[in-house]
């Protein structure tokens, strides 16, 4: 019964700043490329249907070498449809507790139609074998929320 509180709660809280005599408000119209509205956590209480989050930790400053940023780029590249034309921002990498390297990165996508689109990606790097092999965990509008993977960098200090 408390659950069902909470989530009305949370609900006339969105509606609120949605409503017609306010302005326009930021959260009904967010700039963000695709964004989603992220799963709500109310006094740490999970709402129907999410799921639960892997732990993240701070990473400590790591420099990718040359060889290093070719093998993600091109591990995130065959992510998408190969008509699409890529171009990547800079990536942001830090070494784990565990020896991997975690990378955030931005990449803008142009389908053939022209339409451009950023989206924000987040993986691992095992080093071993040099230059090692990239996974990609997170890309923004495929398998996560924008939102979702920008939190995900921030936590590993990496946005």
């Amino acid at each position: 019964m408390a659950r069902r509180h909470i989530i009305v709660l949370a609900s006339c809280g969105v509606l609120a700043g949605c409503s017609f005599g306010a302005p326009v408000s930021n959260f009904a119209f967010p700039k963000l490329p695709r964004v989603t509205i992220p799963d709500i956590h109310l006094m740490g209480v999970p709402l129907y249907g999410e799921k639960p989050s892997v732990p993240l930790t701070a990473t400590t400053p790591y420099q990718l070498s040359s060889a290093e940023r070719d093998v993600v780029r091109s591990a995130v590249t065959s992510s998408f449809p190969g008509t699409a034309a890529l171009s990547f921002y800079p990536l942001r990498s830090g070494l784990t507790a565990d020896g991997r390297v975690s990378v955030c990165g931005m990449v803008l996508t142009r389908g053939a139609d022209g339409a451009a689109d950023d989206r924000l990606f987040r993986g691992d790097l095992v080093r071993q074998p040099a230059p090692g092999t990239f996974s990609v965990r997170q890309i923004s509008g495929a398998n996560a929320a924008t939102i979702e993977v920008y939190g995900d960098c921030q936590k590993q200090g990496l946005a």
